[in-house]
């Protein structure tokens, strides 16, 4: 895959990720409760994990979904860009954005640590594997490319065979966490360092970027960090809420959702920065 130059979207661009479409655990069981998220914008990046595609068992309802929310973009006249994510690695081969002239990056956030998603049961099952693939694959040029082809091969070989009983009340979902044991211990790992770890990768790979936007992790919120703002768009999954971007006139604004009446609804701004 070729590097992704700076790019100029219509605006406003409005950014969103992790709704995890037919996901048994995804909050979301209408597309169409997105509209209102939709509606006003001219184009959204869909940052990630947007439909389920990497297990079988859910890929035929995920790409019926997928439907559903391009139909709803078009109808709201709203241009979609999708970057992959780990959940949805087929959607595009696209891994990244760059907007305002490459103040603000854009990806899912699966690139940040080299094990794609260390917290999962495939990579515990697989951890040799994995990081014998990380070692034959390290590169010291602070290559994005290349690195985000890394991150692509991992991603294929950490697809499930087969879909976990997660229960559709999700309650599964969340206990899951607990066991084994290190699971739990390498989510709270991840929780822990992710923005210092996301720091460091945009350090590396965009140091002139000024605002990092990701998901992955279902830990909304923003931080700063060398002059920098982190910013974690969170998850449409039982147990996790999201976080919206909006860019607009050289500002950006990082919104919290509220749901009401079966609808998702931005609320009030919790970030303005000027990327002008």
């Amino acid at each position: 895959m070729s590097e992704s130059p700076a790019s100029a979207f219509e605006e406003p661009v409005r950014i969103l990720s992790d709704l995890h479409l037919a996901h048994p655990a995804s909050q979301i069981d209408r597309v169409e409760s997105l509209r209102p998220l939709i509606g006003g914008a001219r184009t959204v990046i869909f940052n990630g994990d947007t439909c389920e595609q990497s297990c079988v068992d859910w890929t035929e309802e995920g790409e019926a979904r997928l439907g559903e929310l391009l139909e709803l973009c078009s109808q709201e006249g709203a241009a979609p860009v999708f970057l992959a994510g780990n959940h949805d690695p087929e959607i595009t081969a696209r891994g990244w954005i760059d907007l305002a002239g490459g103040k603000i990056l854009v990806t899912h956030g699966h690139a940040i640590y080299p094990g794609v998603a260390p917290w999962t049961h495939e990579y515990l099952f697989r951890k040799k594997e994995i990081l014998r693939m990380v070692e034959e694959r390290r590169c010291a040029e602070a290559d994005l490319a290349y690195h985000w082809e890394t991150t692509r091969t991992i991603t294929q070989a950490l697809k499930p065979e087969r879909a976990r009983n997660l229960g559709r009340m999700g309650r599964n979902y969340l206990l899951s966490a607990a066991w084994p044991p290190e699971r739990c211990f390498n989510i709270l790992r991840v929780w822990l360092t992710m923005v210092d770890m996301a720091n460091q990768f945009v350090q590396r790979f965009r140091p002139k970027t000024e605002v990092f936007f990701f998901g992955h992790f279902h830990r909304p919120g923003t931080w700063q960090r060398d002059d920098r703002v982190i910013c974690n768009t969170g998850a449409f999954m039982r147990g996790a809420r999201p976080l919206v971007g909006d860019l607009s006139d050289g500002w950006l604004r990082m919104f919290s959702v509220d749901e009401a009446n079966g609808e998702y609804h931005l609320d009030g701004a919790q970030t303005t920065i000027l990327v002008a």
